[in-house]
């Protein structure tokens, strides 16, 4: 099963404003629901080590294709 990996982060000094992120997730690591979750938490934390003014809104996870490439 393939599992689709989605994170929302909003800028903290306004929250209207958000963007999702696909990461890319190695062919290598099999992501299944129960540890997209996890998987989403190390990823968004990863991402806001480069982004310092947004905030991690929303971990999404869902099945079906992986993300072709990373929309930051």
């Amino acid at each position: 099963m393939l599992v689709t990996l989605s994170l929302v982060f909003c800028l903290a000094a306004d929250p209207t404003q958000c963007h999702t992120v696909k990461p890319m997730i190695p062919d290598n690591h099999v992501l299944t629901l129960a540890g997209c979750q996890i998987t989403g938490q190390i990823e968004g934390a990863k991402w806001l080590s480069d982004h310092p003014h947004y905030q991690l809104a929303r971990v999404h996870c869902s099945i079906g294709d992986k993300a072709s490439e990373d929309s930051t």
